[in-house]
């Protein structure tokens, strides 16, 4: 019986210590796709099968709400951050710095200045200083040395490359020898199409379409390389887009004298750097120039922007209201589709899908932040993050198991500019399942140590009958 039970207790004890280290998550591989420019409602605007497909075996967010401005270059950054744009520093798709006093723009060529990007840490730098590999296909930055490091593999940005031979690098480093843990692969449609005819326009039906086959694809792909069912898929993009008309156009010219300022980033938010001397005047002569557009000084910057503490932010931002476009003159260009403006607008709101092992099935959530995709990234890679402006608990019910991988530190006792007091959520998280390590290997060791001993008890030779007997007490005479 003694024997039994003791095999009992050792499988217990194994099996105590199986589940208990099973808690922490192995390495998984993530996938991050962003469709530049994807507005959350195109996914009903025509069929897209391949976008339901991942929602119908995955997980939707209805709302994704982004960072001000919803451009490109500041909200691919925040993807790979979880910083607000003041955070992180890439603030526009074209800026100033004082302090460096040089500019950063896509028409120049200056946004591979390393110096653009160095007041953030990217995820793939994070994680390949945990040790991993990481590979890009065109991701905003990706290109750019920062911090004295690329990625492990990556594509120069060429906006020729089709989107098979992306999809094509990625898989190859996926299954290489020394596969990556991590790849992020971009696209420019819709983005490009709907500026040129603008996102009502029945245009944007087939190139929806178009971005749903490539999704096929995409998945197609991945099944064939035995990679769908293991690997974590996000899909996201960066903003959505909202449809102008040359009949809301606010014209600079028609209120300022271009003599007493520089326009450093134009439509829907223009930055304004007066001219020496010329603030007052610059301010004064837009603050009520025209109803749909809204002047502030930075330091007046509506809070919940978190757009106002950091240098690159110029003096004067001047705000257009959804649809209008600011231009210096009628003779500079002009799109039917913009994007930039106020991240409340639904417009404005990108598309966030998932598919994996690490997801729940047909599960739709209502709302979350895109910097809340960065502390995902951290659990899913199971690396430990830098401060960021996001919250895992707001993106853990989109995941089958919340047993916490190496979470993202929340901000520290000097807080990022915008940050809430740090929360308990992860820590919490934390806690347990270390104090659950903790106590599954207390009790393997426990049972370890009574069952070698036993063991050894049952090897030695039972003692003869006859020392039973003297062992005995001495009956009286």
């Amino acid at each position: 019986m003694t024997s039994k039970l003791l095999w009992v207790s050792f499988i217990l004890a194994a099996l105590i210590l199986s589940v208990t280290f099973s808690l922490q998550p192995d390495q998984q591989k993530v996938l991050l796709v962003s469709f530049d420019g994807f507005r959350w409602d195109y996914l009903y605007r025509v069929p897209t099968p391949h976008f339901h497909y991942v929602m119908k075996y995955g997980v939707h967010v209805k709302q994704v709400t982004n960072i001000f401005i919803t451009k490109t270059y500041p909200n691919h950054y925040t993807l790979v951050t979880g910083l607000f744009a003041e955070n992180h520093g890439i603030v526009a798709n074209d800026m100033f710095d004082p302090i460096l006093n040089k500019s950063f723009s896509l028409d120049n060529m200056t946004i591979y200045d390393s110096e653009f990007w160095e007041e953030a840490t990217p995820i793939w730098i994070t994680n390949q200083r945990a040790g991993h590999s990481s590979g890009a296909a065109m991701w905003p930055g990706t290109d750019v040395k920062i911090h004295n490091s690329f990625p492990t593999h990556y594509m120069p940005y060429n906006e020729s490359v089709s989107f098979e031979d992306r999809v094509a690098k990625i898989i190859e480093w996926f299954t290489s020898k020394e596969p990556i843990n991590l790849g992020l692969l971009y696209w420019e449609d819709p983005d490009d199409m709907g500026h040129n005819v603008g996102p009502e326009s029945p245009l944007m039906g087939p190139v929806i379409s178009d971005i749903d086959n490539k999704l096929g694809y995409l998945i197609q792909m991945l099944k064939k390389a035995k990679l769908w069912n293991v690997l974590n898929l996000i899909i996201t993009s960066d903003h959505g887009m909202t449809q102008c008309s040359e009949e809301r156009i606010i014209e600079l010219d028609e209120y300022l004298d271009k003599d007493h300022y520089v326009l450093i980033d134009q439509s829907p938010v223009a930055a304004i750097l007066p001219k020496e001397g010329k603030f007052d005047e610059v301010y004064e002569a837009l603050a009520h120039a025209h109803p749909n557009l809204t002047v502030y000084k930075r330091e007046e910057l509506p809070e919940r922007w978190h757009y106002k503490y950091n240098r690159r932010i110029q003096p004067i931002i001047a705000v257009a209201d959804d649809g209008w476009y600011i231009l210096q003159n009628k003779s500079d260009n002009f799109l039917l589709g913009n994007h930039g403006y106020d991240n409340a607008l639904a417009d404005m709101h990108p598309v966030f899908l998932a598919h994996g092992p690490a997801f729940r099935k047909n599960f739709t959530q209502e709302a979350m932040s895109s910097t809340d995709l960065y502390p995902l990234l951290c659990h899913l890679l199971n690396i430990t993050g830098m401060s960021h402006n996001g919250s895992f608990r707001n993106v853990q019910d989109l995941l089958r198991s919340t047993s916490p991988g190496a979470l993202p530190p929340t901000p520290g006792p000097t807080l990022l500019h915008g940050s809430v007091k740090p929360g308990d959520d992860e820590s919490e998280e934390s806690y347990a399942y270390f104090l659950g390590v903790s106590l599954g290997s207390i009790l393997v060791i426990v049972f370890f140590v009574i069952f070698i001993k036993h063991l050894i008890r049952s090897q030695i030779p039972a003692l003869p009958d006859v020392q039973a007997e003297i062992a005995q007490p001495l009956l009286q005479a």
